[in-house]
């Protein structure tokens, strides 16, 4: 389609808004890339659409072997998540959601298993070696990324595995991962801000010190205030918020807003009785849709930095209009406002990571707000299948 026109009469003169809603109509992604693709007019039209958010994953055995077939959903503007056809090449297994608009996949056929990052709007492929020095493939959760490879000159990966033994970095200046030493009994969070990889376990925040001839895990000082707020890390039940006694099941480190926010899922949530839960100011609190499952509590806080390697931890009790989406891989966080299919001051969590019946907790940081649950990887009736791997990604075009 031409996109000229004498006097400003042609296709390219089209006002912005006429563009976005026709934009947003279009049936398939492939049918966006050609539309930005038109001219400058009509790709600065097409920026201004924010795509919703994707719930992906592959199913496996309960082992751990097969190439799954890719399941996706969209996130709907009634709240629902929808199946759709993804557009990913068949025969690659979906590893973890990374940043920037990538998916981490592998190809099962090959060993030992290499990553390849795609995003599927573009078809851009890029190709990262193995890493040798993980325990098992089939257990990568996490790959965070510096920047676009499309539009950096140099950009850094950081991988994380469970359990985590160690992070794996890599450098697109050498094309090799390296090692760092990060032992953890569980799932680390790891989030690029300000120039610089953060991981996080529990309450746990260390910064990922790369510059040097021996890349390390450094840990940050914690400062405490007065009224306790942050944990010790050397107490051996720092599993669990001091005074609370809820077990840490998951940390995530997500930018919101220009801020670092160290964000915690919880279980054990008290009960005033069997349908009511104990008001606790600045947690969301899910009572796992009375299913016998167990309950999960959220808590936020923000990532205060003191200088000289010190930070403190500060609660969050109302994150706007901001949401936080959160499963076993990169975590993110997106505006209400610019995102209308999202709840305002919510959390979507994906539960129950490796069976069939995952689920979506949407919890609001609000105790007000109604308690629900959606079933997203419903069980196909084998009873040695499973969604084993599954978490949100934010496309890019």
């Amino acid at each position: 389609m031409a996109c000229g026109g004498r006097g400003g009469t042609g296709w390219s003169s089209l006002p912005a808004d006429l563009l976005l809603t026709v934009f947003a109509l279009l049936p398939s992604d492939v049918d966006r890339i050609r539309f930005r693709a038109v001219c400058a007019g009509w790709g600065a039209a097409a920026a201004a659409w924010r795509p919703r958010p994707w719930l992906v994953g592959s199913r496996t055995d309960r082992s751990g072997r097969g190439a799954g077939a890719m399941s996706s959903f969209w996130l709907s503007p009634s709240g629902g998540l929808l199946p759709f056809a993804a557009n990913v090449p068949p025969g690659l297994e979906y590893l973890s959601s990374s940043s920037h608009g990538y998916l981490a996949l592998s190809d099962p056929r090959i060993s030992p298993k290499a990553i390849l990052l795609l995003n599927p709007f573009t078809g851009r492929r890029v190709h990262l070696p193995p890493i040798g020095f993980f325990r098992k493939w089939l257990d990568l959760t996490t790959v965070v990324l510096s920047g676009d490879p499309a539009t950096a000159a140099e950009w850094a990966a950081v991988a994380v595995g469970f359990p985590t033994t160690c992070l794996a970095y890599y450098s697109s200046a050498t094309g090799a991962w390296a090692r760092l030493d990060f032992r953890v009994p569980g799932y680390a969070g790891v989030e690029h801000y300000e120039g610089r990889f953060y991981v996080a376990f529990k309450s746990r925040i260390c910064i990922c010190e790369v510059d040097g001839d021996a890349p390390a895990v450094i840990p940050l000082e914690h400062v405490v205030d007065a009224d306790g707020d942050a944990s010790d890390d050397d107490d051996d039940d720092d599993d669990k918020l001091p005074g609370v006694g809820r077990r840490v099941v998951d940390t995530h480190l997500v930018e919101c807003g220009g801020q670092l926010l160290l964000v915690s899922v919880q279980d054990d949530v008290v009960y005033n009785s069997d349908d009511d839960i104990v008001d606790m100011a600045g947690l969301a609190v899910d009572d796992g849709g009375n299913k016998g499952q167990d309950a999960r509590a959220v808590e936020v806080h923000r990532v205060e930095w003191l200088g000289d390697g010190a930070v403190r931890l500060v609660r969050v009790l109302d994150i706007g209009w901001n949401n936080l989406f959160l499963g076993r891989n990169r975590a993110f966080a997106l505006s209400g406002a610019e995102f209308p299919c999202c709840r305002a001051n919510c959390i979507y969590l994906v539960d129950r990571q490796g069976h069939p019946d995952g689920v979506v907790r949407v919890l609001g940081m609000d105790s007000q707000w109604r308690r629900h649950e959606e079933t997203i990887c419903p069980d196909d009736g084998s009873s040695s299948a499973g969604w084993a791997r599954r978490g949100w990604f934010l496309p890019s075009y």
